[in-house]
């Protein structure tokens, strides 16, 4: 990743000329420089971060990391036989040049209040201003004191009562920033959705809506005492609150001293350490703080603890990789939030659970604030990718503000729901003859409770039926969708009441599924621990490195260590299994390699009339690690005339961190035939980056139906037949008793009876 620039800002209350126009003393970073280094395990990265002076990258893990360190530190990482690559050559030079920049920031008269970073004392200021200036919607409070006795101040803002609706019953959302001190760019986030939320209200009808059925509270520096010390000269990257440990360290880490799943894993028992957990869970008086408001506050539903920087939004859990159970509502949050704020400003944020999205941590805010009380809790990471790391330009506060603002009040618009109801999965187009297909649905509490969930069903065009969803895990539901005889077709859709009456149905707004009745014929199906005849290397391959073959993987932090788990074997297709000395030993390097499948027949038997192809495999895809990296796109291909032409099913650009089972209609992108192939190329086009791919478990499932022409059901294939498909089409009478859509093209039209006209004629 890119090196952000360091600065150390002006201590709070001083701004004067005088900064414009001296220089600064020698600062205590003279002679430290920023260098990256690669490490290949663990324990060979936790002795660079012991001998360095500290860490500047986000993700800590093997392969490149970014530390600064002075010449001495330098000298010792080089004698471990690793070889720094310099990245900043004066730490302390960046650090002057920021502090005149900040200084001349403020001294121009016409800034406004978010055109500079701001201290403690200006951002509670603000916050007794919109108090003042909005009587009817803002209300400070103190939730609570810090270790050095400053408050953790905060702001209500919801509209006046209304009738039927009095503020003592709205849902309310927490944002709140800060925990970590140097983490600048999070309060001047925070205070944008109070700002706007409080501007805005009366004038912009979607947020004046907000405002009047929900409360917004904010907290805006919660780590008051690591703020104010971040702020004093030569303490710009202090990160922790300001605990005497008593061994000569100070601080320890709020967020690693919350009190679900306390102590485990990414979190230090080193008092030393950024990540320093406390001696016990709520041991320091700031998260004791935003513990005791978040039980207090009964009404509270989501819950976002701002952080700085990555581009994330993180769910649950951080102090594990299992997922929680309501991991269906998490997604679909995450990727409304991830939409809004790509369509602000063009920006990507990835998202996921914390632990596989960015790195284990234990005793997080959104892990208890879930875990243990049950909220919709997010941690979302802001700008940058490390351009600019924590140390964010002035330029960038409102533009980074106004994309997560609308992160935000999406998350806060959904507690307006009745229910949060998810779809799970894909739903079926076309069902089996042999066995039921289970469905399921994600249903969880918003402004109602839930009641049981039910699966409304009727076969071709019946009478509707339901069936009350069974509770898989956590707020997933599963239901039964009947086994179909060729032909036949099923309608479904969801209904989940509330506890008062009321339902909220997927589709919305009377729309249904529908689903056909079918035979399977798998076609191919490869699970890679035979050699089936693929084959590597295509034109215009120009990768050294990381060429694809067939193995049992090591792991690294970009490649599995298994194959992929939908099968029972240990071997994949994988871009050279070895695991090297580190992340980018054996990564894909130099250009692409390509790995092309045998040829396999995607066509029914004789007789009989398709319904759709399926094609589905396993795949892995990795590019977030590196010096630069979401840099690079894998395509894989496919091809109906023996590899002569391709066309693209995919660009893989996702970094799950997991394998992915990706599914297919085949005929949506090329007609079927008996000379199928595909292909896979993994891609390394971006100068630093860390490609590594994945192939798994592929299988072709061929969907039809024996061709049926007696379309009245009077035991003759004839003209009447014609006459009946044609009255369908038209929408007059009733006599159809197959699925209208003869030709199986999606469509019921003219050419269905074209089709049957021709077919009885013997064509």
């Amino acid at each position: 990743m890119r090196i952000a620039v360091l600065s150390v800002i002006l201590t709070a209350g001083v701004c004067t000329a005088a900064w414009a126009q001296h220089a600064p003393p020698a600062g205590p970073y003279h002679g430290h420089q920023l260098v990256r280094v690669e490490v290949g395990s663990p324990e060979m990265r936790d002795r660079v971060l012991d001998l360095a002076t500290t860490a500047w990258n986000c993700r800590v893990g093997t392969g490149l990391i970014d530390v600064q360190v002075t010449p001495e530190q330098l000298g010792a990482i080089r004698a471990l036989g690793l070889e720094p690559q310099v990245v900043i050559p004066d730490v302390q030079a960046l650090l002057d040049q920021e502090q005149r920049e900040i200084a001349e920031a403020r001294l121009q008269r016409d800034a406004s209040w978010f055109g500079v970073f701001r201290t403690l004392t200006e951002v509670h200021a603000r916050l007794d201003l919109w108090a003042t200036q909005y009587p009817t919607l803002a209300e400070t409070f103190v939730a609570g004191q810090t270790l050095q006795g400053r408050n953790i101040k905060g702001i209500r803002i919801t509209a006046p009562d209304q009738p039927g609706n009095p503020r003592i019953s709205r849902p309310a959302v927490l944002f709140n920033s800060c925990q970590h001190a140097r983490e600048w760019a999070t309060p001047m986030t925070t205070m944008w959705i109070g700002d706007r939320l409080l501007e805005s209200y009366g004038t912009d009808a979607r947020l004046s809506a907000l405002v009047n059925q929900c409360e917004i509270i904010i907290i805006p520096v919660v780590n008051c005492d690591g703020y104010e010390f971040s702020w004093q000269p030569n303490n710009r990257l202090w990160r922790k609150n300001r605990r005497d440990n008593g061994d000569g360290t100070f601080g320890v880490d709020p967020n690693r001293n919350w009190g679900y799943q306390w102590g485990g894993e990414g979190a230090s028992t080193n008092p030393g350490n950024d990540t320093y957990r406390g001696t016990g869970p709520f041991s320091e008086p700031e998260t004791q703080v935003m513990r005791d408001f978040i039980t207090a506050n009964t009404r509270l539903r989501a819950h976002i603890d701002f952080h700085s920087f990555s581009q994330l939004i993180l769910a649950p859990w951080g102090y594990t990789s299992e997922l929680p159970p309501d991991r269906p509502i998490f997604a679909f949050l995450e990727e409304d939030m991830r939409e809004g704020i790509f369509g602000v400003h063009g920006r990507v944020y990835d998202a996921g659970p914390a632990y596989t999205t960015i790195y284990p941590a234990s005793g997080v805010a959104p892990d208890w604030s879930f875990g243990a009380r049950g909220l919709l809790a997010y941690t979302i990471e802001v700008r940058d990718q490390g351009t600019y790391g924590f140390v964010m330009p002035v330029s960038e506060i409102i533009p980074n503000a106004e994309e997560n603002f609308e992160a935000a009040i999406r998350l806060a618009e959904s507690t307006l729901l009745p229910l949060y109801v998810v779809p799970v999965g894909e739903y079926p187009s076309v069902l089996t003859t042999s066995a039921p297909e289970l469905v399921r649905l994600a249903v969880r509490a918003a402004k109602e409770n839930p009641a049981t969930p039910l699966l409304w069903t009727r076969v071709n065009g019946g009478a509707w039926t339901s069936q009350p969803m069974g509770s898989e895990v956590g707020s997933t539901f599963t239901g039964a969708l009947p086994a179909l005889g060729c032909g036949n077709v099923v309608e479904y859709y969801f209904e989940a009441p509330t506890t008062t009456g009321t339902s909220v149905t997927y589709p919305a707004g009377g729309a249904t599924l529908l689903a056909r009745g079918v035979d399977l014929d798998v076609t191919f199906a490869d699970d890679m621990e035979t050699d089936r005849g693929w084959t590597v290397g295509a034109p215009g391959d120009t990768a050294t490195l990381g060429i694809w073959n067939r193995c049992d993987p090591e792991a690294t932090a970009a490649q599995p260590g298994n194959d992929a788990t939908f099968d029972p074997g240990v071997l994949a297709w994988i871009t050279d299994c070895r695991a090297g000395t580190g992340v980018g030993s054996f990564d894909v390097d130099g250009g692409t390699t390509t790995l092309t499948s045998p040829r396999f027949g995607a066509v029914p038997a004789s007789g009989r009339r398709v319904a759709g192809v399926r094609l589905s495999y396993a795949r892995w895809h990795s590019n977030n690690a590196g010096a630069n990296p979401n840099q690079d796109t894998s395509p894989i291909l496919l091809s109906n005339d023996d590899g002569a032409t391709w066309v693209q099913l995919e660009g893989a650009q996702d970094n799950a961190g997991v394998w992915q089972r990706k599914a297919w209609r085949l005929e949506e992108f090329l007609p079927p035939t008996d000379r199928m192939r595909l292909r896979f190329v993994a891609s390394d086009l971006g100068a630093g980056s860390i490609v590594e791919c994945g192939l798994d478990d592929v299988r072709v499932e061929v969907l039809s139906c024996p061709i049926d022409l007696d379309y009245n059901a009077d035991g003759n294939a004839d003209q009447d037949d014609i006459a009946c498909l044609a009255q369908t089409v038209a929408g007059e009478g009733s006599c159809t008793v197959l699925d209208p859509d003869f030709n199986g093209d999606g469509n019921v039209d003219q050419d269905d009876v074209q089709a049957l006209a021709i077919a009885i004629g013997g064509g």
